[in-house]
């Protein structure tokens, strides 16, 4: 059976006017689907965030006041799918083709596809480094910073997933993707093949040693070394 963000992505790609097909089912797991861009083919899995417990609990809660009061780990659910998603897409790219997961949030209190939560779902914690001197009446200060830990994507781990898409419901008839691409990608997603579908596209900014690089957006680059100079820091 078809899932709603399997039907939100079909409609996003008839919208745009992108050919897509669905992959038969395997025995063994594989991507949902293939698009095909001009001259390329993308290898495409799609998964959806649903409410846990608390979420729904936060929901209801914020439909009978103004306001409700959460926690959550950053990025959590989308490490989460992005390890559901590794091997599905590997089996299917073959280090051939650009894989890109494609997820969607089926809640509304959480926003586990906002940029941060994406960022650091793929690249760490932002993680400060404190200079401790010996002399304790001068305080600790910061030195630099890096991404630390709970990272996805690293140049041995995930590479088959060259971007995340976020997929956003705007309304009945308006469904919008933003790409974040994953540095490490063993076969990059050109930013070009998505720029003539109007698709916002980010990756990571040039940072200083001891800097932590935020998304910058990249849709207009259009060479392909362009976009593979842009790399995490740490």
């Amino acid at each position: 059976m078809k899932t709603v963000s399997e039907g939100f992505f079909e409609f996003f790609c008839q919208q745009k006017g992108i050919r897509w097909k669905r992959v038969a089912e395997e025995d063994t797991p594989t991507a949902d689907y293939d698009i095909y861009v001009p001259r390329r083919k993308v290898v495409v899995e799609v998964k959806e965030i649903t409410p846990n417990k608390e979420e729904r609990q936060a929901e209801k809660e914020l439909a009978e006041k103004s306001f409700v009061i959460g926690s959550l780990t950053p990025g959590q659910r989308v490490r989460k799918k992005i390890s559901e998603a590794d091997r599905q897409i590997r089996s299917r790219t073959r280090q051939r083709y650009p894989g890109l997961l494609v997820l969607f949030d089926r809640g509304f209190v959480a926003g586990h596809l906002d940029p941060y939560q994406i960022r650091v779902a793929m690249y760490g914690f932002e993680t400060l480094q404190i200079a401790v001197p010996r002399d304790q009446q001068v305080r600790p200060y910061t030195v630099g910073a890096k991404y630390g830990k709970k990272r996805k994507m690293t140049p041995n781990h995930n590479t088959s997933i060259s971007a995340i898409g976020a997929l956003h419901s705007l309304g009945p008839r308006s469904i919008e993707l933003t790409v974040y691409h994953n540095a490490y990608a063993s076969v990059p997603l050109d930013p070009a093949l998505l720029k003539q579908y109007g698709i916002q596209q980010f990756g990571l900014q040039r940072s200083q040693p001891g800097a932590i690089a935020g998304w910058e957006d990249i849709g207009d680059l259009i060479k392909p070394d362009a976009y593979n100079a842009l790399n995490p820091n740490g």
